[in-house]
């Protein structure tokens, strides 16, 4: 029977030891900088490495949510969803809202991150390195998205976008109230959004029996409503309690029409339309108190429940070939716990130390049919149960006013059913130092230690199919019972200076020394006759490489004109476990970088810029009988805004402007070592075109 409803929970709190120098807030990627603004100082008194994006910068680029802020964010690796492969750059980043960590690898259709609007996120912290406080899984750094909290004592804010996709309309409209009624402060906002996009691939096979040519056309349809609420209550100087609630409804839509063309003729030989529909329910709730037991000590603690459930219905057919097949299926997971934190500032330390206790639930139920068969399999209905406790000691130490060096421990813990049952534990420690060399430059190192652990859904039997759209490029998609964690001690070095005008430019490199890498193994299955995907611990391998940035106000050549850059150079190889061949980590990209400028017109009010991402290709050798390589591709984004007066801002914004296209080619052999069939895919976006009037009252 599906479990729908919430069940009771009973948390038990305790208590964590911390101190440091308290925890600044930095603002890296601000360009215009206005004279009060302070996110480089703060950025440069940072003890642990940390980039912040926020204020104009989360909307100026006309992203819809969370989800596409990041994947435009320098250093950020964020998956691009169902069945998909990662997004470049150094490895799996944990993601978290609050501090609290979502899942963005999932099986499910929808992101949590394709649910918060811009417009909800106060700013967003991107650490490099990962520190004892935060999880032990901060494979290739965390980013930490903070949502709003209740500042005025009364204020309205609205936004309404209208756009295009192409020829496909999209409009949102997000409003916000806060205010305070004596000791209470409230928010509370509400996001409704349409979003239609509708893109063209192409896809060329060749084997020795011929070509074949497949037009497939994607349009997708998702229609969202969510309500947030956060209420702080504040009945002395030393306490503190919030809640923090939001609902988010989905309803999703995918329609693939695909005609199949036979050694150039001029007629389809076959054609294919699949139809997916969705419906989810999210939920993220959570109670916290923070206590001021002196001036020096800080009691903080947390309950929370998050919860998301969906119910889906594929269905394919062929022609002129009859052949109809269904899925339906359910997916529901849930986690409660509770957390505790105790701060204490003492003389030259501010330690810091917690526990968290969570448990985690997942069910995947899927029913299959072909022309009326049932063809559910035994793996296809899967119930999943994670438990894990956690506890750090983190210490921030002064010596002087220039060095301020941070170690850490962290103690994980982790019991999981999913059919089998599984029990591991680590310590991982961390160790931070910054040497501000003057008052313009810093030197920061860092070693840390950190894993990843499979996802539950990266454990599930079950399937995701695709049906009779099933190739190299779009395979099944399974987990793998048999995954363990994967480990790494990573390094970073960098220096900073910091310009008069608040700009700065940095360089810096990293090295990650990594055991039991996760990646996600194509492989063709010849007693199904289908491409199947399934992450494997495929085996040793380390990641290295360059970072490059600078941001600058250039109003001294031209008055109100602003620059930024960065470009990440890295290289991989990894040892297999099994063959001992040596070849790079699965697509990964040698060369990525942002290019951008901005430019303010005071006397009318209008700022304008533009932002270009390069994301490099990649080319993987022969491995499992597949290879597969991929060529580098840009895309370009354009704004213009314009304050109208103290209430209103108008935003035009054109994004993609170049109509970027991602080719990827594979090779499938045989075990000879000859190519049996090539498949070269690409898949053509189009520009969107976004116009957006903002108040506030």
């Amino acid at each position: 029977m599906r479990q729908r409803l919430l069940t009771p929970i009973i948390l038990i709190s305790s208590v964590m030891i911390s101190a440091a120098c308290a925890q600044e807030v930095v603002s890296l990627d601000k360009i215009q900088i206005e004279e009060n603004y302070t996110a480089i100082d703060e950025r440069r008194d940072n003890s642990i490495a940390k980039r912040i994006i926020n204020g104009a910068e989360l909307t100026q680029y006309g992203d819809t949510n969370a989800l596409e802020i990041l994947r435009r964010t320098h250093g950020v690796t964020i998956p691009n969803g169902k069945g998909a492969k990662s997004a470049p750059g150094k490895g799996y980043t944990v993601v978290m809202i609050d501090g609290e960590e979502t899942t963005t690898s999932t099986s499910h259709r929808a992101s949590p991150l394709e649910n918060i609007s811009p417009d909800m996120i106060e700013k967003i912290e991107v650490m490099t390195n990962g520190s004892a406080e935060h999880t032990a899984e901060s494979m290739g750094g965390i980013v930490n998205i903070i949502l709003k909290k209740p500042k005025a004592e009364g204020l309205t804010s609205a936004k309404l976008s209208f756009g295009t996709y192409g020829d496909l309309f999209n409009e949102s409209l997000y409003a916000q109230r806060e205010g305070k009624v004596d000791k209470v402060s409230y928010l509370v906002n509400f996001t409704a959004s349409e979003r239609r996009k509708n893109d063209d691939y192409d896809a060329l096979k060749q084997s020795s029996s011929g070509y074949s040519l497949e037009n497939r056309e994607d349009e997708v349809h998702n229609q969202s409503l969510n309500v947030r609420s956060k209420i702080i209550y504040t009945p002395s100087s030393k306490n503190k309690y919030m809640y923090d609630g939001s609902l988010t409804r989905n309803h999703d839509a995918e329609d693939i029409d695909s005609q199949t063309f036979l050694d150039g003729a001029p007629s389809a030989s076959s054609a294919l339309r699949s139809e997916d529909r969705s419906m989810s329910t999210m939920l993220w709730s959570a109670l916290s108190g923070e206590h001021h037991l002196s001036g020096d000590q800080l009691l903080e603690w947390k309950l929370k429940i998050h919860q998301y459930e969906e119910d889906g219905k594929t269905v394919s057919a062929s022609t002129p070939v009859t052949n109809i097949k269904k899925d339906d299926d359910y997916a529901f997971s849930r986690f409660y716990g509770m957390e505790g934190v105790y701060s204490l500032i003492l003389d030259e330390h501010f330690v810091k130390s917690g526990i968290e206790i969570k448990r985690s639930n997942q069910r995947d139920e899927v029913t299959r049919s072909v022309n009326g068969v049932d063809t559910t399999g035994v793996g296809d209905n899967v119930h999943m149960r994670e438990d894990k406790v956690s506890w750090y000691l983190q210490d921030e130490i002064n010596f002087g006013e220039t060095t301020v060096i941070t170690p850490g421990i962290r103690y994980e813990t982790l019991s999981r059913d999913f059919g089998a049952t599984s029990n591991t534990d680590y310590f991982v420690g961390s160790l931070h130092i910054l040497n501000h060399l003057s008052g313009k430059d810093n030197i920061r190192a860092s070693v840390a230690q950190t894993v990843r652990l499979p996802r539950l859904s990266q454990l599930s039997t079950s399937t995701n199919m695709t049906l009779d759209y099933n190739d190299i490029h779009r395979p099944d998609v399974t987990g793998n019972p048999n995954l363990t964690e994967e480990k790494a001690l990573s390094y970073e070095l960098r220096y900073e200076h910091f310009f008069e005008d608040k700009g700065i430019v940095s360089i810096g490199g990293f090295y990650r020394n990594i055991n039991n890498k996760i990646e996600n193994i194509v492989q063709y299955d010849t007693l199904s006759g289908r491409y199947i995907e399934k992450p494997e611990n495929a085996g040793k391998g380390s990641l290295y490489g360059a970072e490059m940035e600078i941001k600058k106000s250039l109003k001294d050549y031209v008055d109100g004109l602003g620059i930024f850059a960065n470009v990440t150079l890295q290289d991989s190889t990894l040892t297999n476990a099994l063959s001992g061949n040596k070849r790079p980590i699965k697509q990964t990209s040698n060369f990525l970088c942002n290019l951008g400028f901005d430019h303010t017109l005071k006397d009318i009010k209008v700022t304008y810029g533009a932002a270009y991402r390069y994301i490099g290709g990649y080319d993987d050798p022969q491995e499992y009988l597949i290879s597969e390589s991929q060529k580098g591709y840009g895309t370009l984004d354009l704004y213009a805004s314009k304050r109208i007066d103290k209430t209103f801002k108008l935003q035009f914004n054109v994004k993609n402007i170049a109509s970027a296209t991602v080719e990827t080619t594979s090779h499938l052999y045989d075990t000879s070592g000859a190519i049996t069939q090539t498949q070269i895919d690409k898949e053509h976006s189009r520009p969107q075109i976004l116009l957006t009037l903002d108040g506030k009252w």
